[in-house]
């Protein structure tokens, strides 16, 4: 499924949205979010995966995330919130870049 959403979206092709199956809860999106992370971290810490990618496939399953629901803050002074404008920076690139291209899935 996923390679043919990849398809599509290399032809600049939006697929079709069908009615909600109703068979995936947030919780399990959630679950499901967390063993990616795992898997891209266990494969970029074993060079499985250059560096470089595996923040990228981090940095876009954060946005995933935080749309399932909001990532908690991680003030890292104690006070800032540094993920919200990290957030709003990969947003907004995600949404030049597939501007550009005309790429979305």
């Amino acid at each position: 499924m996923m390679q043919h959403l990849m398809m599509l979206a290399a032809n600049e092709r939006r697929p079709e949205v069908p009615q909600p199956r109703g068979v995936v809860t947030r919780d399990d999106a959630l679950d499901a979010a967390l063993q990616l992370a795992a898997v891209i971290d266990e494969a970029t810490q074993a060079g499985r995966i250059p560096a470089e990618r595996g923040a990228h496939a981090g940095a876009m399953l954060m946005l995933i995330r935080e749309y399932i629901q909001p990532l908690p803050a991680v003030p890292e002074d104690g006070v800032t919130d540094k993920v919200t404008p990290d957030l709003a920076e990969l947003a907004r690139l995600l949404r030049r870049l597939g501007g550009e291209s005309g790429v979305q899935g």
